[in-house]
C-alpha cells in the first residue's frame, strides 16, 4: 500500500523562490529506514532534506511544539546538524493551520542524536532558530603547511590567507574555517571546490571581513564529498563557527546582533547573535514555500 506524504520546497534565508538556499521539507516518520530516507533526498535533489515526524513528542508547556527531525544531504548522507533545514522546516510547521491558530511560539527539533534545535517567532516575519556553537581553534603548523597549497589549488591562485581554523570538538569537528584578506573578493573568486577533497574534512567555511556597512563579514561553504556542486549557497552550521570567531575578533559583546551575508551565487543574508553564556549562537532568517505536494512513499 503506498502512503502519501506531504512535502514542501522551501528556500532560507531570503524571501522568494530564487535566492537563498533551498531545502525539502518531507512530513514523514522519522523512524523509516535510511536507506529510503536517502533515495527520497536524492529524488529531491535539493541541497538538504529534511525529515519531520508529523505528530509531536509530549510538551510540558503548550507554547513548544517539539518533533523529530533528520538531515540529509543530496547524496543521501545523514548529518546531524543544519542550519538552512531547520530554518525551513520550522516555516513550514509554524504555517500549517493547526500550528499558526494555536498558541505555539516555539518549535523544538530533536534530532538523531538527542541535540535539540530550537525555532522561535521574532519579528518582522523572521525566525531564530538556535544550534550549538562551535569553538575554532587553530591548526598547528604542520597542519596549515599541508592545507594552504589545497586552499590555493582550489582557488586557482595564491590568495593572502589570515587564519586557518579546525571546528574543535563535537558536531563540528568536521568543519574548517579559513580568513581570507577582504581584498582577495571572496564573492568573485571562482573556487574548484573538487580541489578541498585533499584537506581532510568535510566543510570548508571561507570568509573575509566586510567594509560594507550592511554586513559585519562575508562567507561561502564548500563540501565536495556531500554536495553535487560542491558549493552550499547559504550555509547555516557554517555561522555556528562564524560568529563566535568575528565576535572575537572584531570584539563584539556576546548577545549582540550581528549582519553577516553568504556571497555565494545565490546569496543570503543572516541575522546572527552568540550567545557565549548559553554556548549557542541565533540564526535569524525568513523563508519562503514555493512548491508543496505529496509524496508516494
Amino acid at each position: 500500500m503506498t502512503n502519501a506524504a506531504p512535502f514542501f520546497l522551501v528556500t532560507a534565508f531570503t524571501t522568494n523562490a530564487y535566492s537563498g538556499n533551498p531545502a525539502a521539507i518531507v512530513l514523514l516518520d522519522t523512524n523509516t529506514p535510511l536507506s529510503t530516507l536517502g533515495k527520497i533526498s536524492r529524488n529531491f535533489n535539493q541541497p538538504m532534506t529534511s525529515i519531520v515526524s508529523p505528530t509531536s513528542l509530549p510538551s510540558s508547556d503548550p507554547k513548544t511544539l517539539r518533533r523529530t527531525i533528520r538531515f540529509l544531504t543530496t547524496n543521501g548522507q545523514e548529518v546531524p546538524v543544519c542550519g538552512h533545514g531547520t530554518l525551513a522546516a520550522a516555516k513550514v510547521l509554524f504555517a500549517q493551520p493547526e500550528v499558526a491558530e494555536s498558541e505555539v511560539e516555539a518549535i523544538e527539533f530533536v534530532n538523531q542524536f538527542g541535540t535539540i534545535l530550537t525555532a522561535v517567532k521574532v519579528e518582522d516575519g523572521f525566525i531564530e532558530i538556535k544550534l550549538p556553537a562551535g569553538s575554532p581553534v587553530d591548526v598547528d603548523d604542520e597542519e596549515k603547511r599541508k592545507l594552504t597549497p589545497i586552499i590555493n589549488k582550489a582557488f586557482g591562485r595564491e590568495v593572502a590567507i589570515k587564519a586557518i581554523q579546525s571546528g574543535g570538538a563535537g558536531v563540528y569537528q568536521t568543519y574548517l574555517l579559513v580568513e581570507l584578506d577582504e581584498r582577495e573578493k571572496l564573492g568573485e573568486c571562482v573556487v574548484d571546490a573538487n580541489a578541498l577533497l585533499e584537506s581532510g574534512y568535510i566543510v570548508h567555511v571561507m570568509t573575509a571581513s566586510s567594509s560594507n556597512t550592511d554586513e559585519r563579514f562575508v562567507s561561502r561553504m564548500f563540501a565536495p564529498k556531500m554536495l553535487l556542486e560542491g558549493e552550499d549557497a547559504v550555509c547555516g552550521s557554517a555561522h555556528c563557527l562564524l560568529t563566535p570567531y568575528w565576535s572575537k575578533k572584531q570584539g563584539i559583546a556576546s548577545g549582540q546582533l550581528i549582519k553577516a551575508k553568504q556571497v555565494s551565487q545565490r546569496g543570503g543574508d543572516l541575522r546572527v547573535i552568540w550567545e557565549d553564556s548559553e554556548n549557542v549562537v541565533k540564526l535569524r532568517g525568513e523563508a519562503f514555500i514555493f512548491a508543496s505536494g505529496d509524496l508516494r512513499v
